[in-house]
């Protein structure tokens, strides 16, 4: 029978795939983490807690971490905090193998070389349980786990507290959206439709919101990502004016007339029908790089948070 992934991961240990995409469990008495995920790029991450005992001797984990990264150029991060080991690598090809030779690798030395298990948060030789702070996973222990948890409520409580005021962050929202305006007219300038001006309108758009506005709430985001798209689409209009001026500089055009123009210049299918194609290409484009930016951005001015245990 082929082995899948998991199964080469988990070799002869009894780890377990839980949540999804998470293997867990314990080698030779260490508490393992595997994850993966996407990021820039595909990857694999394998988290071991641990602190040096009262045993510890052997050469230095520095010198581990570094002979780790030389024998597998896939890995592109490897380091340790003083109770936790993080290395990840990129998922390119078949790599379970690679995955579970570097698990054991780490494993091997912590147990040669006198280190514990123990909780990724405190270092606390205590029982821990994989858990989540906002997508972020460690092996922690009861009293860490409800103090974070109770930090981030009493966060969310503070700024539900908090009272935000509607027209002075659209006042923000539309200041800062002129910044990725402006932006947007430069990238296109140079022949490009960039996703990255568009994220970069949505996320000075909200930031002008919170700043001048005091808190950001669902109606605000909504009414930002409405002068988004409003913003862009006359940052494309400036950006056509630009190119009528260019043109018809030598007829004594100035751009104000160029813009005045634009209607005119409409009326041509090859123009329209670029214009038009170009700002939707360039408002999915802002979608697919803002999604979670935004997501993410609202999700922090509200308090909002998960959290889990598995």
């Amino acid at each position: 029978m082929k082995k899948t992934v998991a199964d080469v991961i988990r070799g002869n240990d009894p780890l377990t795939e839980r949540p999804k995409n998470v293997i867990q469990g314990t080698v030779s008495g260490y508490t393992v983490c595997v994850m993966a995920g996407v990021g820039n790029g595909t990857y694999w991450r394998v988290v071991v807690d641990a602190k040096p005992g009262s045993a510890a001797s052997g050469y230095s984990m520095d010198s581990f971490l570094a002979g780790l990264r030389e024998s597998n150029k896939k890995i592109t991060e490897a380091v340790y905090d003083g109770k936790r080991v993080e290395v990840i690598l990129r998922a390119s090809g078949k790599v379970a193998g690679q995955v579970r030779e570097i698990l054991d690798r780490t494993v091997s030395y912590l147990g040669l070389n006198g280190y514990v298990t123990c909780c990724g948060c405190c270092g606390e030789e205590v029982p821990t349980v994989l858990s989540s702070i906002n997508g972020a996973m460690d092996f922690l222990c009861d009293s860490c786990y409800n103090r974070m948890c109770g930090e981030l409520e009493a966060n969310r409580l503070q700024i539900a507290e908090k009272k935000g005021n509607l027209i002075t962050g659209l006042v923000g929202a539309v200041l800062g959206a002129l910044l990725g305006g402006i932006l947007w007219v430069i990238i296109y300038q140079l022949g490009y439709i960039a996703g990255i001006a568009g994220l970069v309108t949505a996320v000075c758009a909200l930031k002008g919101y919170e700043k001048f506005g005091g808190k950001v709430n669902a109606a605000g985001v909504v009414i930002t990502l409405v002068i988004v798209a409003v913003v862009l689409y006359f940052a494309q209009n400036v950006g056509l004016a630009i190119e009528i001026y260019r043109v018809f500089s030598d007829y004594d055009v100035s751009f104000f007339e160029a813009y005045r123009a634009i209607p005119d210049f409409m009326t041509y299918p090859e123009v329209s029908s670029a214009f038009w194609r170009d700002l939707l290409i360039g408002y999915l484009l802002t979608a697919v790089a803002s999604f979670a930016t935004v997501k993410n951005m609202f999700q922090n001015s509200t308090g909002s948070y998960k959290t889990g245990r598995y």
